[in-house]
C-alpha cells in the first residue's frame, strides 16, 4: 500500500473512532442526566445506582481507551468485544430515556 494511502487511512481510522467515542461518552453523560431526573416510579434507587455505576465505568473505560490512543504512534481500532457492553448502556439509556417520556406523558394526561 502506498505510505499516503496509509497515512489517509490512519487519519481516518482516529477520526471515525474519536465520532464513535465522543456518541458513547454522550450518551453515558445523558444517561447520568436521566437517571437524576428519574422518578422512583420508573426506576427504583438500586436499579438507578447499579445502571449509574455502569455509567461510570463506561465513562472510565472511554477515557482510557482515549489515553491508549492517544498514546499511540499507530493508528487503533477498539474490539467488538470491547464496545459491546458500551453499546449495551446506550440501549439502557435509549429505555430509561422512553421510559420517563411514557411516564410523563401518563403524568399530564391524569
Amino acid at each position: 500500500m502506498d505510505p499516503s494511502n496509509q497515512s489517509e487511512a490512519g487519519v481516518l481510522l482516529d477520526q471515525l473512532l474519536e465520532s464513535l467515542l465522543a456518541d458513547f461518552d454522550h450518551w453515558f453523560q445523558r444517561g447520568d442526566e436521566l437517571l437524576r431526573c428519574c422518578p422512583d416510579d420508573v426506576m427504583g434507587k438500586t436499579e438507578r445506582d447499579r445502571l449509574a455505576a455502569r455509567l461510570t465505568e463506561g465513562q472510565k473505560a472511554i477515557v482510557a481507551t482515549r489515553s491508549l490512543v492517544n498514546a499511540s504512534s499507530q493508528p487503533m481500532a477498539v474490539s467488538m468485544g470491547a464496545m459491546g457492553p458500551w453499546h449495551g448502556l446506550v440501549t439502557e439509556v435509549w429505555g430509561l430515556a422512553a421510559k420517563i417520556a411514557v411516564y410523563r406523558r401518563n403524568q399530564t394526561l391524569t
